[in-house]
């Protein structure tokens, strides 16, 4: 976790939603956060760019206004950028064709129990509170916030 770039990306998210600054100056007040090995960083920054136009300088206001479910959504990204939480979700993986192709070869036979039972211990997270990985871990920033407070 780099606290120093996870703080420039979420005050940098404030402003963006409260139409202080533009998406063009968004983008370019982001830009010493790169690159990053903060894989919370780059999980929420590529899942806020599907929030705003990329091609045409616009603030958060008017017809370029956010719908409230997004603001939501962005507000928890703050949540977590000002959290100590890590980002514990794994990175989406293409499944390992050689896998499939034995998989369907041995009818479903193959991966092993072994490897089932493994999957079967791995932690799923919560998609309703993403990027945090638990209801817990939302619930705790959400009743001491660094932001947004009132």
């Amino acid at each position: 976790m780099n606290r120093n770039q996870r703080n420039i990306l979420a005050e940098n998210l404030r402003h963006y939603l409260s139409g202080t600054i533009t998406n063009f100056e968004f983008m370019d007040r982001i830009e010493p956060i790169y690159p990053t090995d903060d894989k919370g960083i780059r999980a929420i920054e590529s899942e806020f760019w599907f929030c705003y136009d990329d091609l045409r300088e616009h603030k958060n206001l008017g017809k370029d206004k956010l719908t409230d479910e997004t603001e939501k959504h962005i507000k928890r990204f703050i949540l977590f950028l000002k959290s100590d939480n890590e980002y514990e979700w794994k990175d989406p993986k293409f499944p390992n064709p050689f896998k499939w192709l034995l998989n369907l070869i041995t009818f479903g036979i193959y991966p092993k129990k072994s490897d089932k039972k493994e999957a079967e211990n791995i932690e799923v997270g919560d998609e309703r509170v993403w990027p945090f990985f638990r209801q817990s871990e939302l619930d705790k920033e959400m009743n001491n916030p660094k932001y947004l407070n009132g």
